[in-house]
């Protein structure tokens, strides 16, 4: 929960956050994405901070699971699967062209798809595969649209929404969903026939994309998650490693934030806004956690000094 304060005209305003507010806990404590060992007391920082309304993890086991299940109950979050470990670093592509391949993938991801359906989770993401150029990249757009199908389909089955997250396709993670005019046209294609995908985009990636947030007034009907964190850039090269705000390369601020707040309310975005940032060498992780709370404050008031 958020309320921002800005004076303005000798008047006193005071306004809540109109969106909930998530964190993505396996970026906080990244050591989550390859164990969930210990996940539960990781968490519980979070679990326990009135600032988050969401909490998204990856794969938990079922031990861990329990522990935050019961933790929980003292304070009512929400969860969200996010599977984009799964598809970065263990190679779980969903849009391979092999169909063998895309079957038994996309089997491993709905396995967890229904785990998270049946523990209650609100929400799924998850990513495309490695970018593909040539001949073979409409197949594996075809690929993945057979895949965000099939997986919003198992989704659907628990009252869960499938987000597809877009990423850098040239910069640093490659992948074949990137560019939105391109995402929305492979979501399009799916919602023929599943309806509950949507696309979530990242402000992180924006950079790397070369966009920025106006562009999703063209495309409001399909955004349905937000991420909020910083590209990092290194000499030349763009990275996504998502550090804190104002380390050392960090591309994005609080300026960057508070217009996309401006744009989300045009278009009367109605889903979560969730902070995306990782700790670098030698940083405590609610330090990251911190930054981004008080970038977000600051946003919200350079929104209502606008909107005032």
């Amino acid at each position: 929960m958020l309320y921002g304060y800005i004076r303005k005209n000798e008047v006193d305003i005071v306004a809540r956050f109109p969106w909930d507010i998530g964190i993505v806990s396996f970026m906080v404590f990244p050591e989550l994405m390859k164990t969930s060992e210990g996940a539960s007391e990781k968490i519980r920082v979070l679990l326990e901070d009135p600032y988050f309304d969401l909490l998204e993890v990856t794969i938990i086991d079922d031990g861990e699971w329990r522990k935050l299940y019961e933790l929980n109950k003292a304070y009512g979050k929400k969860f969200a699967l996010g599977l984009q470990p799964v598809i970065l670093t263990r190679g779980v592509n969903p849009s391979p062209v092999d169909e063998s391949e895309r079957v038994r993938n996309v089997e491993i991801l709905a396995k967890e798809i229904r785990v998270a359906g049946e523990r209650g989770y609100k929400a799924v993401g998850i990513c495309s595969g490695p970018n593909v150029e040539g001949p073979d990249r409409e197949k594996a757009k075809n690929a993945l649209i057979k895949s965000l199908i099939e997986l919003a389909s198992e989704a659907a089955k628990y009252n869960m929404n499938l987000y597809l997250e877009t990423f850098d396709v040239v910069w640093d993670r490659k992948r074949l969903a990137g560019a939105l005019l391109e995402t929305v046209k492979i979501v399009e294609k799916a919602r023929e026939q599943a309806k509950n995908i949507y696309i979530m985009w990242d402000l992180s990636h924006a950079p790397l994309l070369n966009e920025s947030p106006e562009i999703l007034k063209s495309y409001p009907e399909f955004i349905g998650h937000i991420h909020i964190g910083c590209a990092k850039q290194v000499g030349d090269k763009l990275l996504d490693t998502h550090p804190g705000f104002y380390r050392p390369g960090a591309l994005n601020t609080e300026y960057d934030v508070a217009k996309l707040l401006t744009v989300l309310s045009d278009i009367k975005y109605r889903g979560a806004i969730s902070f995306e940032v990782r700790p670098e060498e030698g940083q405590h992780p609610l330090e990251v956690v911190n930054s981004a709370k008080s970038v977000l404050l600051r946003a919200f008031q350079l929104y209502l000094q606008s909107k005032v």
